[in-house]
């Protein structure tokens, strides 16, 4: 229906619609502010996350890129930029720019740029999506690239793609080198295994291919895969991180290492053959043993102490008790003492010497006295040397010692030694320890690019990668050992093939280690070819090795070189070995005896000893002796044989023969026992001759300057005065002559004695050459003494010696000056705490010497010229005794000179410092002769001279005088009446005055027996005075001065005259034992006065309280006694009872002064036997050693105690 413009229906219908469109228009306008509204809230949401998104990919640690498909870049992180090394380009939001420069710069960055450029397209046409591909730049950095298509889907671009990097360098590289670790195994020359808890075998390596088979399938081991498998149930179960033990398979042995996985419950097995590792442990033990049982069978002791002083090896010659030296092995020294209840002592003495050696780091030397249980003492050598390793540490200490008692006795008796060798071996136990295998890898130019820390330690100790190359010189061992490398590697690679060697490694201080290499070529993944190493220490092996042929081949060399007789044989006899040495003796080539018996050798004279020596080997483990053979020749060979018997686990017994031929030494022997028994005959006729000459002489002497010094007491002219004068100096010239004759006798002898007492030698010198000073005088000659300057002038020695050679230096220096000057000087040497040295001249300005006679003066009987005796006088024994004297008194003689011009002759002395025990320039006590008025005096002596001279001496001083002229009528007259003091003389016809002396010291009465006995003798040999010693009796020699017998009378005075003793009841009494108390001041300590086997009362009578007398006694008898202790106990020894009677006799009379009454039986029993003519009993041989025994004890107990006596 249609309507006009004009109807109302019409108009209404259009007002509602424009109304109807007015609303549309307001629903749209508000449709339209509310779509604004959420325009503007998405545009706010959108860059909210366009600065998120940023934000996030500028801190991403990946860089990336987001390109439009216009190529416009879309975003640019930093860490892209920084990746490439870009500047930082405009992100999200920016000005666009074009992708390519940034694509061109990785292209030209990368290590292959056409590959990459190509790549970059197909992924962009491809539009397919790529992850974690590696793209390698060429600076050998690895990105890790991720390419994704963005579709329009995507809100960030509308079409295009995403580029992702991140740096996998580090990454790579660490995949890389596990990678080239995994194939260790692999490569590993040693047998490798991976067991599961189950039993199944999980992986084995190349070298393990055996023990697989083995295991799966077991046939020629059938117990190898239950051990297996139930040491890797046990590791699991221990839960241990590694388990060893050792493992058997076809003959070789297996270092096993377990190395158990508990979660994973799997172990692996790691086997490292030690084979040849245990050979030469087994070497080792046996050479070891082979070192052992010579050690055990030297004639020596030894023992081998660790750091700790603990002992580690002890030989049987050290310690004969098996049971002890098991026990000792692991103690020390003092705990054996504590074990055996002994003192420490020598535990302090050893401890002290092995600290010595170990600081001295040498062989430690000394001499040791061992108390035998028999008492007897002992001598060994002993030596001790410390052992360091290679580091410097102390490894141990050896000690070692042989006896040497019988080669000291024998030098000792015939001045010589006989050199043994001892064959001494150093006993050498290395201890190893164990490391694992050095591992290294090495590049193709052999530059090690992976090690072990076992290689480092090694490598540490040598210069084979630290020292510059130029300072090695081509020959050095380092640069051989490196050149030796290097061309091991070039082998390995050339040929593809494993190579096993033995090479030296040379450390830092010169020791070579020796090592067993196996090397194989180790390809890498990325097609790299390295050198795989395993090395493991063999030097002990080779060495051991090394060292078990080097002695072999010295054994072998021993027998057949040595000049010894060496020879083994079994028990029956059986000849087993023999050097050439030993079958010399008989004459057989060394084959053609072994395998026969020593019967079949031996010739029958020899099969009864031959056969007490195989039964005797039986029950001994050392068997030593003397025996003769008798060569092809006849000529007799004689051996001394030194013998063991070798014990082995399964091994027959044997016995090792050693033997040295000693024929040239018995013979020498024989000679010299022959030419000592022809001297001794000589110096016996020699001294008698002496004796009788010195008697016959000074008996006559005697008489003429006795009457001489009578008539100089009567009323005499001056004519008579000169005629006496002379007699008195021809007498006394007369006796100077014989004297020296004399002491020319006893130098030659031995026997001149030489006295060590204090004196002030500057005061004994100025009153020893008083005397010279008139002489010079009368000559008119100048005397002059420089004085010796001393602060310490007091000295020990003898100091009548000294002034005998100055006298005769001074003596002579005035006979052959005629005018001028005679000077003695004296100078010090040195001087220290303990000694002076001096140096002596006496110089003249007299006739002088030649140079060719300076030498031939200092001879016997010898003088410068022919026609010196005529002219001057003399015999020419002067400078002959002086020199002796020097020599004797430890110093030398010389002499300067120039004919026509004078001598100058020196001599030096070092003496010991001393102390004087008197005050220094104590006169000589006055003669009182009102001492010896009244005494009564029995004067026997045959010589009717001496008699008259010796009987108007005795009147003079009023003495009671009764003469007997021989032995018989003075026995009469001491059985009629006591005497004070006897003067007897020693020969006379008929009984000598030592039979009479001898007689009257046996007499019942003790008065009468005690009588003291002077011995007038004109014998002055030292062994005549020995024997008047011997026999009780003091001596005064012919011709004697009248003060010199006062003095003798006097110090020889009974203590109680003889006028009160017959007055007294004890004169009539039967005798008997004096109670004799020792004096307190002579003892250690009051409490040990009933131990002590010395009574010194009656020394002390007869010093009448000298001490210096009864020092000089007790310190002579402790100088003397134990030489002869030890000479007693040798010949008692050896059966010698005469030697040994002697001996008694001539300790007996010292015995008796020093009271020593335990020694008074087995004296008075062994003394007879010094004179074998006399009849006694003969004990047995075991008394007479008990007796011996029992003496040599109490001499050596009184020697120790009277060294603690103190004498005030």
């Amino acid at each position: 229906m249609s309507l006009s413009p004009n109807s109302p229906a019409t108009l209404e219908a259009l007002t509602a619609q424009l109304a109807q469109e007015r609303q549309s228009r307001l629903a749209a306008e508000q449709q339209i502010q509310t779509l604004r509204r959420h325009l503007s809230s998405t545009q706010r949401t959108v860059s909210r996350l366009t600065d998120s998104i940023t934000r996030l990919t500028q801190n991403l640690r990946v860089g990336v890129l987001v390109a439009h498909q216009n190529g416009m870049i879309a975003l640019l992180n930093q860490e892209f930029c920084d990746l490439l090394g870009l500047e930082e380009l405009p992100t999200l939001g920016g000005p666009e720019q074009p992708v390519q420069p940034i694509l061109d710069a990785l292209i030209a960055q990368s290590a292959r740029p056409e590959a990459t450029r190509q790549r970059l397209e197909t992924m962009r046409l491809v539009d397919q999506r790529v992850l974690g591909e590696d793209l390698e730049l060429a600076d050998s950095t690895v990105l890790e690239l991720d390419f994704i298509p963005l579709s329009g889907q995507d809100e960030l671009v509308a079409s295009g793609y995403l580029l992702s990097f991140r740096d996998v360098t580090q990454a790579r590289r660490a995949e890389q080198y596990l990678h080239s670790l995994s194939r260790i195994p692999g490569q590993n020359p040693n047998p490798v295994l991976r067991l599961h808890a189950d039993g199944r075998l999980l992986y084995s390596n190349p070298a393990a291919e055996e023990l697989r088979r083995e295991y799966q399938d077991p046939h020629d081991e059938p117990e190898l895969a239950r051990q297996l498998y139930q040491a890797a149930i046990e590791a699991l179960a221990a839960d241990a991180q590694l388990v060893q033990r050792e493992i058997g398979f076809k003959g070789r042995c297996f270092q096993l290492a377990i190395a158990p996985f508990v979660d994973d419950q799997y172990v692996n097995l790691y086997f490292t053959d030690i084979t040849s590792l245990k050979d030469a442990e087994t070497k080792l033990v046996e050479q070891q043993a082979f070192y052992e049982t010579v050690l055990n069978h030297l004639p020596a002791d030894v023992a081998v102490f660790d750091a700790e002083h603990r002992y580690r090896f002890v030989n049987p010659a050290a310690i004969r008790n098996h049971e002890m030296r098991q026990w000792i092995i692991g103690h020390d020294d003092f705990e054996y003492a504590a074990y055996r209840g002994r003192s420490d002592d020598q535990a302090h003495r050893r401890r002290a010497l092995f600290e010595q050696a170990v600081q001295q780091r040498n062989v430690l030397a000394w001499e040791e006295r061992i108390p035998m249980p028999d008492g007897s003492p002992r001598l060994a050598l002993r030596h001790m040397q410390a052992v360091f390793g290679t580091h410097n540490e102390l490894r141990m200490v050896i000690g070692y010692g042989v006896d040497i008692t019988e080669r000291h006795a024998a030098e000792q008796r015939l001045r010589t030694s006989e050199a043994r060798l001892q064959e001494q071996q150093d006993f050498v136990q290395q201890v190893v320890d164990t490391t694992s295998s050095i591992i290294w890898v090495a590049n193709t130019e052999g530059n090690v690019i992976f090690h072990n820390r076992a290689f480092a330690d090694l490598m540490g100790t040598g210069r084979h990668r630290s020292a510059p190359p130029d300072t090695i010189t081509p020959d050095d061992p380092v640069a051989t050992e490196n050149r030796d490398h290097f061309a091991t590697i070039q082998h390995v690679i050339k040929t593809g093939r494993e190579l096993t060697y033995e090479s030296s490694f040379t450390q830092l201080t010169g020791t070579v280690r020796w090592f067993q290499t196996v090397v194989r070529p180790l390809p890498r993944a990325d097609g790299i070819l390295n050198i795989l190493g395993v090395s493991n220490d063999i030097t002990e092996m080779k060495q051991a090795r090394q060292t078990l042929e080097r002695n072999a081949k010295q054994y072998r060399d021993l027998m057949h070189y040595s000049q010894a007789l060496i020879c083994t044989h079994d028990l029956q006899g059986v000849i087993l070995s023999v050097n050439p040495a030993a079958a010399q003796i008989v004459g057989v080539v060394p084959e053609m005896l072994v395998g026969r018996t020593l019967h079949q050798v031996l010739t029958p004279d020899l099969h009864p000893k031959l056969n007490q020596y195989l039964a005797q080997a039986l029950e001994q483990q050392e068997l030593t002796g003397l025996m003769t053979l008798r060569g092809p020749d006849g000529r007799p060979h004689h051996l001394m044989y030194n013998n063991y018997r070798v014990e082995e686990p399964g091994e027959l017994p044997y016995v090792i023969a050693y033997g040295q031929e000693i024929t040239e030494r018995i013979q020498a022997e024989q000679e010299l026992v022959r030419a000592k028994e022809e001297a001794e005959t000589i110096a016996r006729a020699k001294e008698n001759f002496l004796a009788n000459m010195s008697h016959e002489i000074r008996t006559p002497i005697n008489g003429v300057l006795g009457m001489a010094g009578l008539l100089a007491k009567t009323s005499l002219d001056t004519s008579q005065q000169e005629y006496l004068r002379i007699l008195r100096n021809s007498g006394r010239h007369l006796l100077t002559v014989i004297n020296d004759v004399l002491d020319v006798a006893k130098i030659e002898s031995g026997k001149l004695e030489i006295e060590q007492i204090p004196f002030d030698i500057c005061q004994s010198i100025k009153e020893a050459v008083q005397s010279l000073a008139y002489r010079a005088q009368e000559k008119g000659i100048e005397f002059r003494v420089v004085p010796l300057l001393l602060a310490h002038p007091v000295v020990i020695g003898d100091a009548g010696r000294l002034n005998q050679i100055l006298l005769n230096l001074l003596s002579n220096a005035i006979k052959f000056t005629a005018q001028g000057v005679v000077e003695l000087g004296g100078r010090l040497l040195e001087e220290t705490p303990d000694t002076l040295a001096l140096e002596f001249q006496v110089r003249d300005t007299g006739i002088g010497i030649s140079l060719d006679k300076q030498e031939a003066i200092f001879e016997s009987f010898s003088q410068a010229y022919a026609d010196i005796s005529r002219r001057f006088g003399g015999t020419g024994l002067g400078l002959t005794i002086s020199r002796s004297l020097v020599q004797q008194l430890g110093g030398r003689m010389w002499v300067e000179s120039t004919e026509g011009q004078g001598s100058t002759f020196f001599f030096t002395l070092t003496l010991p410092k001393g102390r004087l025990t008197f005050p220094e320039g104590t006169p000589l006590a006055p003669l009182n002769y009102a001492v010896l008025r009244g005494k009564r005096v029995l004067l026997v002596e045959d010589h009717p001279v001496n008699q008259q001279l010796a009987l108007m001496i005795l009147e003079n001083w009023e003495v009671e005088t009764h003469v007997a002229s021989d032995g018989n009528e003075a026995l009469d007259q001491l059985e009629a009446r006591l005497y004070d003091v006897v003067l007897m003389d020693i020969q006379m016809p008929g009984m000598s005055g030592l039979d009479v002396t001898h007689r009257l010291r046996l007499h019942p009465d003790p008065l009468r027996a005690g009588t003291p006995v002077i011995a007038l003798t004109a014998n002055v040999m030292r062994s005549d005075n020995e024997a008047y010693r011997a026999a009780g009796l003091d001596y005064l020699s012919k011709p004697f001065e009248e003060d010199d017998l006062f003095r003798k009378l006097e110090a020889n005075l009974r203590p109680t005259p003889v006028a009160e003793l017959e007055d007294s009841p004890a004169a009539t009494i039967q005798p008997q034992q004096a109670v004799v108390v020792p004096s307190a001041e002579l003892l250690p300590n009051a409490s040990e006065a009933e131990t002590l086997v010395f009574n010194l009362s009656r020394l002390r009578d007869t010093a009448h309280g000298s001490t210096i007398f009864m020092q000089k006694v007790i310190g002579s008898f402790r100088t003397h006694t134990p030489v002869m202790v030890a000479q007693l106990q040798e010949a008692a020894t050896a059966g010698d009872w005469i030697t040994v009677g002697s001996l008694a006799h001539k300790l007996r009379p010292s015995l008796h002064l020093l009271g020593i009454e335990a020694a008074y039986a087995p004296i008075a029993q062994l003394e007879p036997f010094s004179r074998p003519e006399s009849p006694f009993p003969i004990p047995s041989d075991e008394e007479l050693l008990a007796l011996s025994q029992q003496l040599t004890d109490t001499l050596t107990t009184a020697v120790e105690q009277l060294g603690n006596a103190h004498i005030e």
